[in-house]
């Protein structure tokens, strides 16, 4: 299942809500000449010569099932990488987010995108994720209010994030 894209009008980034200057271009629409756009995987791989010729801010949206690795002789070109959370119990998007940190060390703008809610961005967070389009009223709110709905104990390593054991169980972890 895709999820439909539309032009968010705000997104949440360094704790703060921020008007969204990048639009979603579609396949078939002709290639701009300046802006900033996020284009499907498929499109940008296809393109990506002629849209270096143009004054583009370029992005991408990685749809679940798209793999990230395929971006990783790409990545220098790339502003901001929108991963796509299609469904609360897909998962995808957070390997995609993981391997694009962690992996491929992109060091850009990696938003969340789709109907994702506030229990996740903790976790989305934790995997490198720094941007979330705010599509959701309510999400908008509990974000306004600063719950980040942080997670400060877990179990699996996350190698860029600085970690330490918790306690005496060296198989749990907290953020240093």
């Amino acid at each position: 299942m895709t999820t439909e894209l539309k032009k968010t009008t705000e997104i949440f980034r360094n704790n703060k809500i921020v008007p969204d200057d990048w639009a979603y271009i579609t396949e078939e629409e002709a290639l701009p000449a300046e802006g900033k756009w996020i284009f499907s995987l498929g499109r940008f791989l296809k393109e990506e010569q002629e849209l270096k010729k143009r004054s583009l801010s370029l992005g991408v949206i990685l749809r679940a099932g798209d793999k990230a690795e395929k971006l990783s002789d790409h990545i220098e070109a790339l502003e901001l990488i929108a991963v796509d959370f299609p469904a609360f119990a897909d998962g995808r998007g957070f390997s995609a987010a993981r391997i694009l940190r962690d992996g491929l060390h992109y060091g850009g703008e990696i938003r969340a995108v789709g109907p994702f809610i506030l229990d996740q961005i903790g976790f989305m967070l934790r995997v490198g994720i720094n941007s979330f389009a705010l599509d959701n009223s309510r999400l908008r709110a509990d974000l306004e209010a600063g719950n980040l709905n942080e997670v400060t104990a877990y179990t699996q390593p996350a190698f860029a994030r600085k970690e330490a054991p918790a306690g005496t169980r060296p198989w749990a972890r907290r953020p240093i």
